[in-house]
């Protein structure tokens, strides 16, 4: 708890009433915002000095980006003017301030994956993350590694963050915090009207000249998505079904990872019918090159495949050969060419409702669909977000032929003779389009194509 009497000589004003409500919080970690002018920066700095008065006490505040770090109105800058004149002492290079009791208030960023790793010897009592939906679910949780303290010290650790809704993370950050309420980790939210420091009337004119997403996210707080920022167009209730139809083919993507997880997903078609359906999907760490064998080989056990495609490049390349040594698997190699270009026809698929998953099997592929931001130019993935199932979708999507197959009309019978032949003979003549188009291939890569009689073995 807040020891205000050695703590307000840092802080140039009282709290206002959800901002006391934020630091009087005893959870591991919380979240404060919503609206953008809520007072986010007041609420963190004010935070992380509730304990400078502690012998030993560290705490840290982290931006997405140096260039964030050091704009003139952003947190850092706020904390030297609240600390000009005091007894507080500011190290440029380190940027810090160190305490007479011996406390630090450190600022960072987080610019890359790597950047991560520059806190990798530290220990802190206090993290915070100003603008949380701007990182990656993935480099917040590592940072919890880092909270550390001596046994029987007389402060908390704490991870405390603030954000409006929308960015990178706006998905992960909703679920984590918004979605339900959790004690563990509340979400306190504030508006405009919460922080009377602030001129709302000018305020708000400002965000009245932004796009009407963005708007509602800033001014009313709302958290809702503007999937533009998103890699892939899926959506719960277009492409999501409790139960598939039979299918009569069946591929299976799979994403390696020696030190991620691996991924293996399954697409199933059948004849007459353009949709993919994605059967299964779900990922496992730590497998080594015979234990991700063993899972296809499971796998396959269950599901007659006519092809199994893996992300063979690099570490994979041991997988395959484990795979097709020991366990006789006929492991392909995927394409990997113009990814953006296939994940725009697969979204072109996603729309058109020619993608349908199986809610209950593929929850790591939608819960990635639903996360998985673009970079800035929107031309690949944005980097520390899982992409796994995705891939090994992808891979699998890529070799599928559902996309040809024509859907036979409400008025057009399926079950009379006719119907039957016409059917049997487009999904021969599929068939026939697809052993030469993997003849090809194999011609192209130098090697024999794997064989029906292979395939069914």
């Amino acid at each position: 708890m807040l020891s205000r009497k050695r703590a307000k000589s840092y802080i140039p004003h009282k709290p206002h009433a959800k901002q006391a409500e934020f630091l009087g919080l005893d959870s591991r970690e919380a979240l404060y915002g919503g609206a953008a002018g809520g007072g986010k920066s007041d609420a963190l700095l004010m935070a992380a000095l509730q304990y400078v008065h502690v012998p030993g006490y560290t705490a840290l505040i982290l931006r997405r980006t140096f260039a964030d770090l050091i704009l003139p109105d952003a947190i850092m800058a706020r904390a030297k003017e609240w600390l000009a004149g005091t007894d507080a002492v500011w190290n440029e290079q380190r940027k810090q301030f160190a305490f007479p009791s011996g406390a630090v208030l450190q600022f960072g960023y987080l610019d890359t994956e790597k950047d991560k790793f520059r806190y990798q010897g530290g220990a802190y009592q206090f993290i915070a993350f100003d603008e949380l939906t701007q990182f990656p679910e993935a480099w917040y949780r590592y940072l919890f590694s880092r909270l550390r303290r001596l046994k029987g010290a007389p402060v908390p650790m704490r991870v405390r963050a603030a954000t409006n809704p929308g960015g990178i993370g706006h998905e992960w950050v909703r679920r984590r915090f918004i979605a339900k309420a959790d004690p563990e980790r509340p979400f306190i939210s504030a508006k405009l009207d919460d922080n009377p420091s602030l001129d709302a009337d000018e305020y708000r004119e400002a965000l009245g000249v932004l796009d009407e997403t963005t708007r509602r996210q800033l001014e009313e707080g709302l958290w809702i998505r503007d999937a533009d920022g998103l890699v892939y167009r899926f959506s719960e209730s277009r492409n999501v079904i409790q139960k598939a139809p039979e299918c009569q083919r069946y591929v299976l993507g799979i994403d390696y990872g020696a030190r991620s997880p691996t991924a293996f997903v399954v697409v199933g078609w059948r004849y007459g019918d353009p949709t993919a359906y994605v059967l299964k999907a779900f990922k496992k760490s730590g497998l080594s090159p015979s234990d991700a064998a063993i899972e296809t080989r499971k796998l396959k056990e269950q599901y007659p495949f006519s092809r199994i495609i893996g992300d063979t490049g690099g570490l994979g390349a041991g997988y395959e050969l484990e795979a097709q040594r020991r366990f006789k698997l006929p492991i392909e190699a995927a394409e990997k060419q113009n990814k953006l270009g296939y994940i725009k026809l697969l979204n072109g698929e996603l729309e058109r409702s020619r993608i349908k998953i199986v809610a209950s099997e593929c929850e790591p592929l939608s819960t990635e669909w639903l996360e998985l931001p673009w970079h800035e130019n929107q031309e690949k993935e944005s980097p520390g977000f899982d992409n796994h199932c995705a891939d090994a979708c992808l891979y699998a999507w890529r070799s599928t032929f559902a996309y040809t197959q024509q859907e036979v009309g409400p008025a057009e019978p399926t079950t009379t003779p006719e119907a039957v032949r016409k059917i049997a003979k487009a999904a021969k003549e599929k068939l026939l389009l697809e052993r030469q188009k993997e003849r090809e291939r194999a011609a192209k890569l130098g090697r024999r194509p794997v064989t029906h009689t292979q395939r069914r073995a």
